[in-house]
């Protein structure tokens, strides 16, 4: 499991480098976490993972497109748990209002393109097999005995 407090004591552009964000930002989003975290009327198992490490997992995640297993064994924790913490993570950071997730992406495609279309019909159909008698079944019998 990365060490939180190692990474936290690095200067800014080291820790820009490893999270892909500024150390204000991080901050900014445990401010969020932690208001959300007060706000919470309804108990249950706490996490494992502190604050700081789910939204360092959820960097992690995002930065480097790894797998949820992979960064799982990273944090010692279960598949589905990392999945559920970076939903946690996201919602939350939307919800504060400080962060957003880009609702249009760059469009890419260039007009001066023409552009061709290939169109492939790929149903499935039924293959004709012969129909097994009693003559080719003891014929077949016979040509593979020794």
């Amino acid at each position: 499991m990365p060490n939180i407090d190692k990474l936290l004591k690095k200067n800014d552009a080291g820790f820009k480098r490893y999270t892909g964000i500024h150390k204000a930002t991080f901050h900014e989003m445990l401010d969020a976490m932690q208001q959300c975290e007060a706000q919470k009327t309804k108990s249950g198992r706490p996490s494992v993972l502190s604050l700081e490490e789910q939204i360092l997992l959820a960097l992690t995640y995002w930065r480097e497109y790894r797998t949820l297993y992979h960064i799982s064994m990273d944090f010692g924790i279960h598949e589905s748990s990392a999945s559920r913490i970076i939903r946690k993570v996201e919602d939350v950071l939307i919800d504060s209002g400080k962060f957003e997730l880009p609702k249009k992406l760059p469009s890419r495609v260039d007009d001066d393109i023409n552009w061709t279309v290939v169109i492939v019909d790929a149903t499935e159909t039924p293959i004709e097999r012969p129909k097994k008698t009693k003559e080719s079944t003891t014929a077949a019998r016979r040509n593979n005995t020794p």
